[in-house]
């Protein structure tokens, strides 16, 4: 019936501004959507650089090695197959760029003088901070992934709620800071799944086929997201009912798909193959032997609900979770067509998980990062449904019923987060040790450290040491060290000991780290001063020696197991420390040589190496300061028993010319200065 003009008008003014509030809400719901994702960006990379050049996170360390090895040798097979390797193709495309950047700007050099990382530290930090924002930008999608899921199950306002508890959530949040493939993991599982409620609702080859790839990717960041496959036959069911069988070449498409983007991430599990099945299995036994991991023993469910309860989702989260799967579950009606099958998909990927990682006797939280990602959905529906239930009743009062649900929500993980960002902002405690050594240590003062030495071609500024209380103040002055460094990772607890104070005898010039190990990263660091001066030099010279800038005091001799008698093997190594003490500032870069002299005056042995093999070269001394430089040098194994002569001196390695040299006021050819004797025994 078409009705009169009037009505006629009346439905077309009510279509246009029905279509014009949906508009409306829709361009909000955008709007919020943009706020939340630049939150959640923001959030994540402030702090992003942590602790660098210091790597705490264990996993950290192995994609940026596997992408040097590939940029230097040119082979794109990582040969270790303990996780597919999809995102270190991600990593792989991210780090060239910024390597060439770091070529032409002079940065870094050919690959093949690039130092390894270690697990400790790193010498190429922008790698490490590259990757980290690599992941960064794949949270911060996983974050406007959440709300395409919210809002095709139940609506804007779920995608809303279930993206903003993402955003500000800390377990989240930290991962994301991290080079590894967790977040991408978290990702892929949340697209794929996203694909697979729309194959249960209207069974569309592209949902099929998208789903399919997508959960092939998600394979090839992590094994166990595999399970998202699991859903997609659940979907099949779901849609088809008893047509299932008929409609078999959708799912098998959709297999074929995943196998597709298994291979896509992870190659060489075809072209490599024996090395991916033994990388496998490897991951199996690793995540079996129980000697390892964040939560020990199969089936330690109180373990994980104290995580999800006192850490991850925290508790309004998990009672969220609760409620919004029973919403799911209830409620089937043409307003919300596919939440009971959303509800039946999210417990067919969830529960397979759970009983797989529960089977496992070891266990790391970020494997929970997929739940935790499609945990989101009932939470944004358990709060938009509370908003709509409370808003109804009192109508006047719905935008305090709105805040008053986010805060109820959101406050506790907001919090969590609020500590841990503030946490970020205080720094590392070993990175600002390094300041401090940098500001006030001269260079070439020697260091004794509670701490393992950092690696590369120079050498460490400190010597690793046991507790600094196993020798008293005038044995470290003996071994030419100025500066100790005392680790609460060497006495395991977080206030310094009293043998640290007696020891000391008096306060640390330095010290890092808050009140409780809350307050900052890292260690908690103090650092005493020795009072090194020249007195302490253990076999000073009786003659005045100057060689270029600095006077030659003395020497410490012995072998490397400590400073001994004099007396030593052949092919064993002499322990050789010299002291200098800075007059004048030096205009070159000389090489410091020790020569081992025979009877006949011809040498025998001998060491030509720059000061700390690099790290301090003679440019860098200020005057003022003691030098201490440790010249150690191998002893032929073939040489005679007898006594030889030590001699020292400096040499310009570009020209070969020597500084200035005198012994009490008298020119030294070539600066070549004896410095003692040793004796050598067969």
């Amino acid at each position: 019936m078409a009705g009169t003009p009037y009505e006629q008008a009346s439905a077309t003014a009510s279509s246009t501004s029905y279509r014009g509030a949906r508009g409306l809400v829709r361009y909000w719901a955008v709007s919020a959507l943009a706020l939340i994702a630049l939150g959640a960006l923001a959030l994540r990379v402030w702090g992003v650089r942590g602790g660098l050049p210091y790597v705490d996170h264990p996993d950290e360390p192995n994609p940026i090695s596997y992408v040097v090895r590939m940029l230097r040798t040119g082979d794109l097979n990582p040969h270790f197959f303990q996780k597919p390797t999809l995102y270190v193709y991600m990593l792989l495309g991210v780090l060239s760029v910024h390597y060439r950047l770091g070529l032409q700007s002079g940065l870094y050099s050919a690959l093949d003088q690039m130092t390894v990382t270690t697990h400790i530290y790193t010498t190429i930090p922008g790698f490490f901070m590259w990757g980290r924002l690599l992941t960064v930008a794949l949270g911060g999608l996983t974050v406007a992934g959440v709300y395409a899921l919210g809002r095709q199950v139940w609506g804007a306002g779920a995608g809303l709620i279930g993206a903003l508890f993402l955003a500000v959530s800390q377990f989240h949040l930290q991962h994301s800071q991290y080079v590894t493939t967790d977040v991408a993991s978290g990702l892929f599982v949340l697209l794929s799944f996203i694909f697979v409620v729309a194959i249960a609702c209207q069974g569309r080859w592209h949902a099929y086929l998208l789903a399919g790839l997508l959960a092939g990717l998600a394979a090839s960041t992590k094994y166990n997201a595999g399970l998202i496959v699991l859903p997609i036959a659940a979907a099949h069911g779901l849609c088809w009912g008893r047509r299932w069988l008929v409609r078999g070449p959708r799912l098998a498409g959709a297999a074929a798909a995943a196998l597709l983007g298994f291979v896509i991430g992870t190659p060489y599990a075809l072209l490599s193959w024996r090395e991916f099945v033994k990388g496998l299995v490897g991951q199996v036994v690793a995540y079996n032997d129980g000697s390892q991991g964040d939560i020990r023993g199969a089936w330690n469910v109180r373990g994980y609900l104290d995580f999800f309860w006192n850490a991850g989702l925290l508790a309004p989260g998990c009672i969220a979770v609760l409620i919004g799967i029973a919403l799911l579950l209830w409620r089937d009606d043409e307003r919300k067509p596919g939440a009971r099958a959303a509800g039946l998909l999210w417990l067919s990927f969830v529960v397979p998980y759970l009983l797989l990682l529960l089977s496992q006797s070891t266990h790391f939280l970020r494997n929970f990062i997929p739940l935790f990602v499609l945990c989101m959905l009932p939470i944004g529906v358990a709060g938009a449904w509370l908003i709509a239930w409370l808003g109804a009743r009192a109508p006047r009062w719905r935008p305090l019923v709105v805040v008053a649900v986010l805060l109820l929500l959101l406050l506790p993980s907001a919090a969590q987060t609020l500590v841990y960002t503030q946490r970020l902002g205080q720094g590392d405690t070993r990175v600002q040790m390094l300041d401090w050594l940098g500001t006030h240590v001269p260079p070439g003062a020697r260091i004794a450290a509670e701490l393992k030495p950092l690696p590369g071609p120079l050498d460490s500024p400190w010597v690793a040491v046991g507790a600094l209380p196993e020798h008293d103040l005038a044995w470290y002055r003996r071994q030419g060290y100025a500066f100790l460094i005392g680790s609460s990772d060497q006495w395991r607890r977080w206030a310094v000991p009293d043998a640290y104070q007696r020891f000391a005898t008096s306060r640390p010039v330095a010290e890092f780290g808050g009140a409780t190990p809350r307050d900052m990263f890292g260690p908690h660091l103090v650092i005493y001063a020795t009072g090194l001066a020249a007195e302490d030099v253990p076999a000073r010279l009786t003659s005045d020696v100057r060689i270029g800038g600095a006077r030659l005091l003395g020497s410490a001799i012995g072998t490397l197991d400590g400073l001994a008698a004099p007396e030593l093997k052949a092919g064993y190594s002499l322990s050789l420390r010299t002291f200098w003490q800075v007059e004048q500032p030096f205009t070159a870069d000389y090489f410091i040589f020790v020569h081992v002299l025979n009877a006949a005056g011809q040498t025998v042995a001998q060491r030509d190496a720059p000061p700390w093999q690099g790290r301090f070269p003679t440019s860098s001394w200020r005057p003022g300061t003691l030098i201490v430089d440790l010249n150690d040098l191998p002893l032929p194994a073939d040489l005679p028993s007898g006594d030889y002569t030590l001699v020292v001196g400096m040499f310009d390695p570009a020209t070969g010319a020597h500084p200035p040299a005198q012994v009490d006021g008298q020119p030294v050819p070539n600066s070549a200065t004896p410095i003692g004797r040793i004796r050598v025994t067969q």
